[in-house]
């Protein structure tokens, strides 16, 4: 039975119209679904979440009911005889809000021969359009760099609880069907097919507003990227490592081979001026195996190569003022520059199962496009891995004084007077050009030492480096080296350099048929 206004009503209108078939899922005895009256309508856009807001399924005990939209993260009860209310009490700080819709009238319609609980109310129930505004606000201020984070996010908006059990139940189908014998191309397949069929279920839950902001679009994508593949990193994992695992035992020996030659940065190709110690970068890259998702992996190598630059940079620049020069120093870095610096804080951070990385992060990283600084990260680890791997060490140029690790604090003293004697014979000419970035850092660091000794004994640090236990790891047969470097550069020949063209255009039609969707 209905009345004039009901039928009036363009909320009413509207759900019959464009969602008949959930209204005919929303049936009794278990749903009710509310009307807001035509006086609260006025300006508001009849999105498809503020539609699901609206109706409420019975949830535990009677009376108690939560929305199709945010699930039981909104519980309202239905309590009073004549006129019946709509209630729920929400948490603000240290405030209790409490929310109130009275019901109007009452009735039960046939719609395809399933009976409709319908309630005229006084105003709009909650349809969490606070958060997307909320959200949509601070946009340029939100990153997601971790599953932590990720999750967080996915967590924090009402309209997606009720289906993060449904992700999490796709994510355990799935991980049935990543088997040694699938396809490379056909586990990315599967695995996008997720990704963008979670996207479109979470992102249609929001507003009109956010649904077309490709920067929300972006932050929500990436937040399912280490949200999925993080929750099936261990299998992924496992399955990567078994296909690379030969490969990576040559370059775990070269990098090994090259860390126990002591060879200088110089040798390896960083310019004079960018000649510094950079532990931070091979402390980020060192921390590679702890992070459990391909995206995360990325991130940590972009994280490597923006700290070497900075490093190498500040080194520059501090350099620079040194000597007096004049004009502004040349901080551009060059590839070549960087490839070498990179070579340097890989050797040592020694790193285990780097071809493994490659390859995981150039397959199932999903939420990166060729010109994101992300990618051109990979390409630079990957380059410098194949110049690691065909580095003649015979072939370096000699360096220039004998390198030793560990000093006898006589030995200690002796190098201190010498480097501070570099120094004072400059006198105030700083614009002679044979003090490196290095020479300026070991000038500070000798200050501190003869600060600090003055207060030691003479206490002898045993040196552990001696030559002849050096050239025993040195050691490698020349033909066995030449065919583990071919067996390495076919590998990673085979593996793509670009992302799949069909990977990009999947995920750009997605995005345009959504888009269609909301101006339809």
């Amino acid at each position: 039975m209905t009345d004039e206004t009901l039928e009036a009503n363009a909320f009413y209108k509207h759900l019959k119209e464009h969602h008949g078939e959930r209204l005919s899922e929303w049936c009794e005895p278990h749903w009710v679904v509310c009307i807001p009256q035509q006086s609260v309508l006025e300006g508001v856009e009849l999105s498809a979440p503020l539609i699901e807001a609206h109706a409420l399924k019975q949830h535990g005990s009677e009376g108690r009911y939560v929305s199709a939209l945010c699930g039981d993260s909104i519980v309202y009860e239905m309590s009073g005889e004549e006129p019946r209310v709509i209630i729920y009490n929400e948490e603000e700080g240290s405030e209790v809000v409490v929310f109130k819709a009275t019901v109007l009238n009452e009735y039960l319609v046939t719609f395809k021969d399933k009976v409709i609980h319908l309630l005229l109310v006084d105003k709009l129930l909650n349809s969490a359009q606070d958060q997307d505004d909320q959200v949509s606000e601070h946009l340029f201020l939100t990153a997601i760099t971790s599953f932590a984070q990720a999750e967080k996010f996915l967590a924090k908006f009402r309209c997606h609880k009720p289906l993060l059990p449904e992700i999490d139940e796709l994510m355990r189908k799935t991980a049935d069907d990543l088997r040694p014998t699938v396809d490379i191309d056909h586990m990315q397949n599967i695995l996008q097919d997720v990704l963008i069929k979670c996207w479109e279920k979470l992102l249609k839950k929001h507003s009109p507003t956010l649904q077309m902001d490709t920067r929300f679009q972006d932050l929500l994508f990436r937040a399912l990227e280490y949200y999925v593949i993080g929750r099936l990193h261990e299998t992924l994992w496992w399955l990567v490592c078994g296909r690379c695992q030969v490969v990576d035992q040559i370059v775990k020996a070269r990098l090994s081979h090259l860390r126990h030659a002591n060879l200088s940065p110089l040798q390896l190709g960083v310019p004079a001026h960018y000649y510094t110690p950079l532990p931070a970068a091979v402390v980020e890259l060192a921390s590679l195996a702890s992070i459990e998702s391909a995206i995360g992996r990325l991130q940590c190598v972009s994280a490597t190569t923006e700290l070497i630059q900075a490093q190498a940079k500040e080194a520059c620049l501090t350099l620079h003022q040194y000597k007096d020069q004049d004009g502004e120093p040349e901080l551009t870095m060059t590839r070549e520059e960087l490839v070498a610096l990179l070579a340097t804080v890989v050797v040592q951070a020694q790193c285990s199962n780097l071809v493994a990385n490659i390859y995981y992060m150039t397959h199932f990283v999903f939420s990166v496009t060729e010109d994101d600084p992300l990618w051109q990260s990979l390409g630079l680890l990957r380059q410098t891995l194949e110049n690691i791997m065909k580095l003649d060490v015979a072939r370096l140029p000699p360096v220039t004084q004998t390198l030793r690790k560990e000093l006898s604090l006589q030995d200690l003293m002796q190098v201190s007077h010498e480097i501070e004697s570099r120094f004072e014979n400059k006198g105030s000419s700083r614009s002679i050009g044979d003090i490196t970035a290095l020479d300026l850092q070991l000038h500070q660091l000798t200050q501190q030492i003869q600060l600090s000794t003055q207060a030691l004994s003479e206490t002898q640090l045993t040196d552990r480096n001696s030559p002849s236990r050096r050239s025993d790891r040195m050691s490698m047969s020349p033909s066995q080296d030449s065919t583990r470097s071919q067996s390495f550069r076919e590998f990673l020949s085979s593996i793509p350099s670009t992302l799949r063209e069909s990977l990009r255009r999947r995920q750009s039609q997605q995005r345009s048929a959504i888009q269609s969707s909301l101006n339809g």
